[in-house]
């Protein structure tokens, strides 16, 4: 298959933007200074690939290299060194106003991103309303963008980047400017656009957003790759290391081989995680139907305020099967403080016989800050049950339900089929 992006050892090289001299002195100095440094390596021998199809997150601290990545791939900015491939029609959010001419209205900033991508006069008029509803800036859309409040160039520039049909996606750190609500929206637009196989690429401090959106993370500093893999993994990582320091503590004591699977600043911890049946004993392994409790047992060290404790399933092969998470799910707890435990309660078991691996966490209520992240280190085993295994991951509380046909649709079945025969007969003769 035919990669959607692809990086092969690509750096890129800018070079410092020193004043004008204004003396014959400074000419002096600053030709020495030049001399020394005058460029630096915003991206250095960076290599990877995205498949179509693919979302992937962009995590790393400002100034790292995420938006010098977007650009390349945008083909905004040439490389300095090593080559870059995209296939299929890109397009990018990538900076506030970005593809916008300040003298145009939204609608005629409209039909210019269009012309842009390659869309043609008509194909743009097709979904023009659908971008100006999506917008949302009503009587605006006909005034210069040069008067808009960055929250309306937002809302256009989105909807307009969206509304295109892009093979690839490529957006920045821009939903941050928009509100709640329109966040929500654009999330909600995201989502249906990867389910049409469009290929993501999301740069996003808030981690939530990437990990709900992107199934991997690129986790990039100073111009390096330093992590590239399943985004919880990544990004739980890339969070633990620029936690504050204040909030650090020394890691509980855990099995050295799992030692990489865990993180957190441990100001709360999962202690513990039970399966239990309807009765409240532990067993050996489940059956697919059956009742089972999932017990997290935590313990706070300093009040928590508005905890997010949820759980993420996989499959032993590192299928993603779901990440349930209480305070998403409507569950909100107002604090945790000292020993106590959550249940997440399953009155039919859906999973399909094998082995499954959950990840049992604590995390602040936006899902940032992680307390105690342990990945994959709690094992269930799931048999069929009074049934021939199932494929696939999941097994739907269903039945069948088969009804006779009424008779005349009986006496038309019955005629093809003579049909046929006589039609076979003759072939035979």
């Amino acid at each position: 298959m035919t990669p959607a992006v692809r990086f092969d050892k690509v750096s890129k090289k800018f070079s410092l933007d020193i004043a004008r001299p204004r003396s014959l002195q400074e000419i002096f100095v600053q030709r020495r200074i030049r001399a020394e440094a005058d460029y630096f390596w915003a991206l250095q021998d960076v290599s990877f690939t995205i498949e179509p199809g693919e979302h992937v997150g962009l995590v790393g601290t400002n100034g790292s290299g995420k938006s010098t990545l977007l650009k390349l791939m945008s083909r905004v900015i040439q490389p300095t060194t090593g080559t870059i491939e995209t296939h299929g029609r890109v397009a990018g959010l990538l900076e506030l106003g970005t593809g916008f001419h300040p003298d145009l209205t939204g609608r005629e900033n409209i039909f210019l991103n269009a012309s842009i991508l390659g869309l043609s006069r008509a194909e743009t008029k097709r979904r023009l309303d659908e971008i100006i509803d999506f917008a949302d800036i009503g009587q605006f859309i006909d005034v210069q963008v040069r008067n808009y409040s960055s929250g309306m160039v937002v809302r256009l520039g989105f909807a307009i980047t969206t509304a295109l049909e892009p093979e690839v996606l490529l957006i920045d750190e821009v939903l941050a400017v928009g509100d709640a609500d329109f966040q929500r929206k654009c999330i909600t637009r995201l989502e249906d656009l990867q389910a049409q196989g469009v290929t993501l690429v999301f740069v996003s401090h808030g981690m939530a957003q990437v990990q709900q959106l992107c199934q991997r993370a690129i986790w990039i500093s100073h111009g390096h790759v330093v992590a590239d893999g399943e985004v919880e993994a990544v990004a739980g990582h890339y969070l633990d290391s620029v936690a504050p320091a204040a909030t650090r503590r020394r890691a509980p004591e855990v099995e050295t081989s799992k030692s990489n699977n865990r993180w957190g600043n441990y100001l709360a911890e999962v202690r513990k995680v039970e399966f239990l049946d309807q009765h409240g004993d532990g067993l050996p392994y489940f059956k697919t139907g059956e009742p089972l409790t999932v017990r997290i047992h935590y313990v706070a060290h300093t009040r928590i305020d508005h905890p997010a404790i949820g759980l993420a399933i996989y499959r032993h092969d590192g299928v993603h099967v779901t990440g349930p998470n209480a305070a998403r799910d409507g569950t909100e707890l107002a604090y945790i403080e000292g020993a106590g435990y959550i249940d997440y309660v399953l009155d039919y078991l859906p999973l399909t016989q094998g082995v499954y691996e959950f990840s049992a966490v604590i995390y602040d209520h936006d899902s940032i800050q992680a307390y105690d992240h342990q990945h994959r280190m709690f094992p269930l085993e799931v048999r069929a049950r009074g049934m021939a295994p199932q494929e696939g991951v999941v097994h739907f509380r269903a039945e069948w339900r088969p009804q006779p046909l009424p008779a005349s649709d009986n006496i038309v079945v019955q005629t093809a089929r003579e049909f046929h025969r006589a039609a076979d007969q003759r072939e035979v003769d």
